[in-house]
């Protein structure tokens, strides 16, 4: 059956040949596949044009709690960024009130009644669908977008302050590992797209998929080929990061067209998934980038368990007071729990 979103109630039935992509017709055109009869309301014109750059954050938090999301967003505030950060949360995520204080706009998706013909997708690859219906309600565009991952970033400068351009921009892993060589990339690419997709691309650097920014309309121009590329989908075991190898595959293979690629010698975003030594530090304890300029973003500061402690120490929840808190449950109480009844 055709993907319906109940959010936004378009019937998505990909053309049988790519279309350039222009969701802004002042914006270079990029390559990729556009949703078919998409209503002209759904996508607006234009971006906003009252003077002030504006970046609009957008990540998924689906069943974290406050501690899983404080660096996020209270480094991101901390750094003087006053545009809009949207998180999209689930059922499951915990705390909204704790995150949303950071002036953050919380959107509960629920992916059986929101996404119901997409609920099998796992929630990194239905995030694409979730930010492109997003950004097509909005009444006007931004001038540019960061879709980013959550759990593991955190900002040292104002991401606003860095102009991303009108176009594309991706990031790259450490240059010390390739698709060929990545284990999880060939079961990805290999697993959705076949092992010719895999082999084709097999000596580039990888792509993070987890950090894409640009202008807004090569956003939307970048969300409709990933989308497409998304499905169709047969979930199996390890797949749940397959949208890295889609994004990979449309890179590399000029489904994107132009797209800027940075790296860690200079940033501004710095991924440490397969860098092997830690990062240098400067006199105020900001992460350094290669070439020892600080990175305005830091990814997967999590793999480097130093690293990881230093941040969460540093983020850590201030405890609510003890009155807020939930009553911790007596011993009978948990055994009754678990159907033990006994005294």
């Amino acid at each position: 059956m055709p993907y319906t979103s109940r959010m936004t109630t378009t019937a998505m039935t990909p053309p049988s040949a790519p279309a350039a992509c222009t969701h802004d017709s002042g914006t270079q055109p990029i390559h990729a596949v556009p949703a078919a009869d998409k209503p002209a309301a759904d996508t607006p014109a234009h971006p906003a044009t009252d003077g002030a750059y504006r970046l609009l954050v957008m990540g998924l938090a689906a069943g974290y709690h406050y501690g899983d999301v404080r660096p996020f967003v209270a480094s991101l505030r901390e750094t003087g960024f006053a545009g809009d950060c949207t998180l999209f949360v689930s059922p499951t995520t915990r705390d909204l009130d704790r995150i949303a204080a950071h002036d953050v706009d919380c959107r509960t998706i629920d992916r059986q009644t929101d996404y119901e013909a997409l609920s099998h997708l796992p929630w990194n690859a239905l995030r694409f669908f979730i930010y492109r219906d997003h950004l097509r309600r909005l009444p006007s565009l931004p001038d540019a977008v960061l879709l980013c991952d959550v759990r593991d970033i955190i900002f040292q400068s104002d991401p606003a302050a860095r102009l991303w351009g009108t176009g594309l921009c991706c990031t790259l892993e450490d240059r010390r590992m390739t698709v060929g060589d990545c284990p999880y990339m060939r079961r990805w690419m290999c697993g959705h797209l076949g092992e010719p997709a895999w082999n084709a691309i097999a000596h580039h650097n990888i792509s993070c998929s987890g950090t894409v920014a640009g202008g807004a309309s090569a956003v939307l121009c970048y969300l409709d080929a990933m989308c497409d590329a998304l499905l169709p989908f047969m979930p199996g075991p390890g797949m749940a990061g397959y949208d890295q190898g889609v994004h990979n595959h449309l890179l590399r293979n000029g489904a994107l067209g132009i797209a800027r690629l940075t790296d860690n010698s200079s940033g501004p975003i710095l991924t440490l998934g397969y860098k092997t030594t830690m990062p240098e530090r400067d006199n105020d304890g900001r992460i350094l980038c290669d070439d020892g300029t600080p990175a305005v973003i830091v990814h997967q500061y999590d793999r480097m368990p130093g690293l990881f402690a230093d941040v969460r120490a540093r983020y850590a929840p201030p405890r609510r007071p003890r009155e807020t808190r939930r009553p911790r449950k007596t011993d009978r109480q948990r055994r009754s729990a678990h159907g033990d009844t006994s005294a």
